[in-house]
């Protein structure tokens, strides 16, 4: 949602899915009768003659498909709306300083080595994560696969901030600078540590009791009893080798640039010097905006859409022509197909022209599928899929 869509009333977000929903799949909205379970009015609203301005603008636009409005009577067939509702990341803007909450817990014993990590997210979100080693460790390196662990997963699922609690005494200490590693893979696994925690913009480490800890030490040994049959789930990882065996790698070269990098800059208020590079950048850029760091490009009548490299659009073409159910459609019809799917380059037409004349299999049954008749040849391969 947009700024502005965040402040809908609950009902008018409801109402906002729905419109959503049918703009993006209008094919089937428009050649099929759409059956909405719901146990929310949602039909006394768009029919009630005092609705305000936006719901009777949604209200005409729905009023051409045929739908219905059924009571929900199993929650079932909601799990994937409940899931994407509850778990949809919060507004960059109202809450991205909030940390995210780490427990981490290691430990070492004759059933093997272990990990758990807890995650608490910052809308409240909780997720647990055990870690089982394939290889002999120390209690104290055991803690300290523990943290790296939680700070690769909490990167992973977005964090900026987090705060990372652990009952280790030496590693909390030995990361604060309290302590000195003196064993060489205690400082291998310092420095992990710390290249990890530089990838966040704040952090806090504490140490609390393990009494507060109790959380990652049952995932810990949980972990530690993958081998038995498990009644959660909990997603367990298996490590082979050890964090600090794996080699740092450092990119080199500047990452190619493309078409849309100057739009992003200019709406970022990166604007260029020249007057007339400014005026030809503002006039572009009015029709494009950022959001979650990726571009978009607004539509008159359509949502926005996820602006591409020429290589990814190139991906995109393949999976709509020759994909699962690609038909190997001529270049405007291809080209046609990308924009309800919401992605947007600005060489789409010339690049589905180009895609299209080199398929392989457009060149060897092409003059059958995309040729009018009285330019057709004769194929001395067998038509493979019927006459």
């Amino acid at each position: 949602m947009t700024e502005a869509e965040t402040r809908y009333p609950q009902m008018e977000k409801l109402a906002l899915a729905l419109v959503t929903s049918a703009r993006r799949l209008r094919p089937y909205f428009q050649a099929y009768t759409v059956v909405v379970l719901t146990n929310l009015p949602l039909k006394n609203i768009f029919h009630k003659p005092e609705a305000s301005g936006r719901l009777m603008k949604w209200a005409i636009e729905l009023s051409e498909y045929d739908i219905q409005f059924e009571p929900r009577t199993a929650l079932k067939g909601q799990a994937a709306a409940y899931f994407i509702a509850e778990l949809t990341p919060p507004s960059e803007l109202s809450e991205s300083d909030l940390p995210w909450t780490i427990y981490v817990d290691g430990s070492s014993n004759e059933k093997g080595c272990g990990a758990g990590v807890l995650l608490l997210g910052r809308g409240g979100e909780r997720f647990e994560y055990a870690l089982r080693f394939g290889f002999r460790t120390s209690n104290n390196e055991a803690e300290y696969e523990a943290f790296i662990a939680g700070l690769r997963i909490a990167r992973a699922l977005g964090a900026s901030c987090v705060k990372v609690f652990s009952d280790s005494q030496l590693v909390m200490s030995q990361i604060k600078e309290e302590y000195q590693a003196k064993d060489s893979r205690m400082e291998k696994y310092l420095g992990k540590v710390r290249s990890y925690l530089a990838q966040f913009r704040t952090y806090e480490v504490s140490r609390v009791p393990r009494a507060e800890n109790s959380n990652a030490d049952a995932l810990v040994k949980l972990a530690s009893a993958y081998e038995t049959d498990l009644a959660r789930s909990v997603p367990i990882e298996i490590l082979d080798n050890p964090s600090i065996s794996e080699p740092d790698l450092m990119e080199i070269g500047a990452p190619e640039s493309s078409w849309m990098d100057p739009i992003a800059d200019f709406i970022r208020g990166n604007s260029p010097q020249d007057p007339n590079e400014h005026r030809k950048l503002a006039r572009r850029a009015a029709r494009f905006v950022v959001r979650g760091g990726a571009l978009y490009r607004r539509g008159f009548s359509l949502p926005l859409l996820r602006c591409l490299t020429p290589k990814e659009g190139l991906y995109v073409l393949r999976e709509i022509h020759e994909g699962v159910c690609g038909n190997h459609s001529g270049a405007r019809s291809l080209s046609a197909k990308v924009i309800p799917q919401g992605y947007y380059w600005p060489t789409l037409s010339q690049d589905a022209n180009k895609f299209v004349r080199t398929c392989d299999n457009c060149q060897r049954y092409g003059t059958i599928i995309h040729q009018p008749p009285e330019l057709l040849t004769p194929i001395s391969a067998p038509w493979p899929f019927g006459q």
